[in-house]
C-alpha cells in the first residue's frame, strides 16, 4: 500500500466535513468523486519523464498557482476542488538559443479523462475538469493566444 496522499487525504488543520458542507451549500451537485480523482492522480504519478502542470480552484474561491508536483502538493482533500486545470503541452528545451519544442500530450490526457468519466473541456493548451455543477468557466482561456 502506498503512503502517498490520495484524493480523500486530509492535511492537518483541514476539516473535510466543513469543506463538503460548503460545497453542498454552493453547488447543485458533484461531477467528480474520490474514485475518479484517485485514478487521475495515479495516472499522473505513473507518467515517465513528464508530468503536466495543474492548478485548482477550491469551493471557498481560492485559485492556486500552477504546479507540477503530483505527489504531495495536491489540493487535498479533493472534495474541496471546484475545478482542476491541467496543461496539455510539454516544452522541451534544446539550448538557450533555440525555441523549445512543444510536445502535445492532448491525445493521451483527454483519452484518460474520458476513460475515467470526468466532465471536462479542453481550450488551447489547457483542459478543465469540473468537480461540481454548475460548471465554472472563470479564467478559462478560449485559446492559447488569449
Amino acid at each position: 500500500m502506498s503512503s502517498l496522499p490520495l484524493a480523500d487525504s486530509v492535511p492537518a488543520g483541514e476539516d473535510k466535513d466543513k469543506i463538503a458542507a460548503q460545497a453542498r451549500q454552493k453547488f447543485l451537485g458533484a461531477l467528480a468523486n474520490n474514485t475518479k480523482w484517485n485514478e487521475l492522480i495515479s495516472h499522473m504519478r505513473s507518467l515517465d519523464g513528464w508530468r503536466p502542470s495543474y492548478r485548482s480552484k477550491w469551493v471557498n474561491g481560492f485559485v492556486s498557482g500552477w504546479d507540477i508536483e503530483w505527489f504531495y502538493h495536491l489540493p487535498l482533500p479533493f472534495v474541496g476542488v471546484e475545478w482542476l486545470d491541467i496543461g496539455l503541452h510539454e516544452h522541451v528545451y534544446r539550448g538557450r538559443l533555440l525555441h523549445p519544442a512543444i510536445v502535445d500530450h492532448s491525445p493521451e490526457i483527454l483519452t484518460k479523462l474520458k476513460e475515467i468519466g470526468f466532465e471536462f473541456e479542453a481550450r488551447g493548451d489547457v483542459v478543465r475538469i469540473w468537480g461540481y455543477h454548475p460548471k465554472s468557466y472563470e479564467d478559462f482561456l478560449f485559446d492559447s493566444e488569449s
